[in-house]
């Protein structure tokens, strides 16, 4: 294991539609074999190897463009496997999260989230962040809006306002990313914690994630421990 882990890890699940297609098998199988993943490389990164904070890219705003069969399917995968993870969470010590609007998301989804994070509040040991009709943009812009309704309220001024200020409006309290992982051959943040990645290492890799395997995330680590993270001055020493 290498001694430098990261504290943020943040991974963009890609690849679960390809992986489907090349073995002729429809988008949902896909999907089921990277949640399988997903839920096997969580244990792991935040249960074993000792990451602090997990951010999973799930589902963006964006997604819901895609067809309403694959989309309704992908919420009954949310709504029926999050108690499961809140409950192993739970056992770890570990809270759960999620960044991203609710408007949009059925019902069902929701009650599985609400279960998840109540469930998990008072954990300590880790923290898994899932993005769920999560984008960037969107992040940053709810957070504008509620600078400018503090400013228009008079109670902020909007001289006081600075990057903490902005981040403390974003939809967590997270720590900066420290490295993010890409699957599937992409090299792209695809609207992506923008603001928390000002600093991170990117990954990117062509294993699709359905394939991403602990050992694959061990290799991310290895590589990470390599870079030199200079953060805008010298070289550390």
């Amino acid at each position: 294991m290498p001694e430098r882990i990261p504290t943020h890890a943040a991974i963009i699940v890609d690849g679960n539609r390809r992986w489907a297609r090349a073995r002729g098998l429809p988008a949902s199988l896909g999907h089921k074999a990277g949640f399988e993943r997903l839920k096997e490389i969580t244990r792991y990164a935040v249960g074993d190897v000792g990451v602090k904070v997990l951010s999973l890219y799930v589902f963006s705003t964006e997604n819901f463009a895609r067809d309403a069969k694959e989309v309704n399917y992908l919420m009954d995968l949310f709504a029926n496997n999050f108690r499961t993870i809140a409950d192993e969470m739970n056992g770890r010590d570990c809270k759960v999260l999620f960044s991203g609007r609710q408007t949009g998301l059925p019902p069902r989804v929701l009650d599985a989230m609400a279960y998840m994070t109540d469930l998990t509040k008072q954990n300590r040991t880790g923290t898994v962040n899932f993005c769920l009709n999560y984008g960037a943009r969107a992040e940053l812009t709810d957070a504008m809006r509620a600078l400018a309704a503090e400013v228009r309220a008079g109670t902020l001024d909007p001289d006081a306002i600075d990057e903490e200020a902005v981040e403390r409006r974003l939809y967590q309290p997270l720590p900066p990313v420290d490295l993010l992982i890409r699957t599937s051959g992409e090299q792209r943040l695809s609207n992506f914690l923008l603001w928390q990645c000002a600093y991170a290492e990117f990954y990117f890799t062509p294993v699709l994630f359905p394939d991403f395997t602990k050992a694959c995330f061990d290799e991310a680590l290895a590589e990470y421990a390599r870079r030199d993270r200079r953060m805008g001055g010298d070289t550390k020493k």
